[in-house]
């Protein structure tokens, strides 16, 4: 078997995993695994894993990522038809990185934009 490439997984804080897995599966993530205080999914090639945070203050939450996909657009489209709220990041097409925004019930913040990285 090749080894797989390498890459990085986020790992966000959760203060209630049904929720999150019910979010996730949602925007269309599958189950990887579960436990009582872990969750990992995945979308495509992307995987992201979330623990339980009991004291977790959704509001406060300054956690996020950003995820490089082929076509930010077609998600963007899709889940907006099925009523999910995309936020629109101001000036970050300078850079012309992040298209849009998602925020997730724990606060964490999940930016999307092109599988190819931007130069700066």
């Amino acid at each position: 078997m090749p080894p797989l490439p390498e890459s990085a997984v986020p790992i966000l804080p959760s203060c209630d995993l049904g929720r999150s897995e019910a979010f996730y599966t949602y925007l269309g993530f599958r189950v990887l695994g579960r436990a009582r205080d872990y969750l990992r999914v995945a979308h495509g090639a992307i995987e992201l894993h979330l623990y339980l945070a009991d004291e977790l203050d959704p509001v406060h939450n300054p956690a996020g990522c950003y995820f490089r996909v082929a076509d930010p657009e077609a998600l963007r489209r899709t889940w907006r038809r099925d009523g999910v709220s995309c936020l629109e990041v101001p000036g970050s097409t300078d850079y012309g990185q992040t298209r849009f925004a998602l925020v997730d019930p724990d606060g964490n913040i999940l930016r999307y934009g092109p599988a190819e990285p931007a130069l700066l």
